[in-house]
């Protein structure tokens, strides 16, 4: 069963084993707490924003967040700017850490808060490094929901295509239209990209060329993350 794509009630009782008016009835009691949802426009289910911030919450005791603390903090530091930790879930990402700048203007996020992929450094990151095959679903089922052009999904795959190139993502109000950000991926064992690194600022600041020279001191902290959890 694929958690990122939606699924029917007679998909659901099926792979769990169960009567299509019994899966209704739990689909009915999940969806009134949140922790499903109907997808737009169908009759289907996905994961609800409840369910997300349980699993996000989860997630911050993970090793990884432990590991990346100092370094993103370290990061936060050289750069002046907010410093973010992403994770995927079904069907985008949510942030589960966060170092905020010291500066007066500064950006900071919700944690917990579920996130699509196609907008944001963190979403594309995410994106351009996972499976073919996931990818190509997920922008198909992204356009779906929110909408998406045939120009917006030429630009997304641009963007994914420089970012498996160059290592990182830049982005600059995609989803804050006064929020710059620049992300890098940070891989488990067997090179499976498992969460993002961002810095984030206010784009009279974080503006891209700014987010250029901070992508080598980003990379570096990346990848000293993915060290330490191989």
């Amino acid at each position: 069963m694929d958690a990122t794509e939606p699924l029917g009630v007679t998909e659901l009782a099926t792979e769990l084993g169960m009567s299509k008016s019994v899966a209704h009835r739990v689909l009915r009691s999940l969806a009134s707490r949140n922790l499903v949802e109907q997808a737009p426009g169908t009759t289907s289910y996905l994961l609800g924003p409840a369910a997300v911030a349980m699993g996000a919450k989860a997630l911050s005791l993970s090793k990884l967040e432990r590991e990346a603390a100092p370094l993103l903090r370290e990061l936060r530091d050289r750069t002046q700017e907010t410093t973010l930790l992403s994770r995927p879930v079904a069907g985008g990402r949510v942030h589960v850490a966060q170092f905020e700048s010291p500066q007066h203007v500064r950006m900071t996020v919700e944690l917990g808060v579920f996130r699509p992929w196609h907008a944001g450094a963190s979403g594309k990151i995410l994106l351009a490094y996972a499976e073919p095959e996931f990818r190509d679903r997920a922008i198909a089922l992204e356009s779906e929901l929110y909408g998406l052009d045939e120009e917006a999904i030429r630009t997304l795959n641009e963007d994914l295509e420089h970012a498996r190139e160059r290592g990182y993502v830049t982005s600059s109000g995609e989803r804050n239209p006064d929020a710059g950000a620049v992300a890098a991926p940070v891989f488990g064992v067997r090179g499976v990209v498992i969460a993002a690194i961002s810095v984030c600022g206010p784009r009279s600041r974080l503006t891209t060329a700014r987010a250029e020279r901070i992508a080598p001191l980003l990379l570096d902290v990346a990848r000293r993350v993915s060290a330490r959890l191989s």
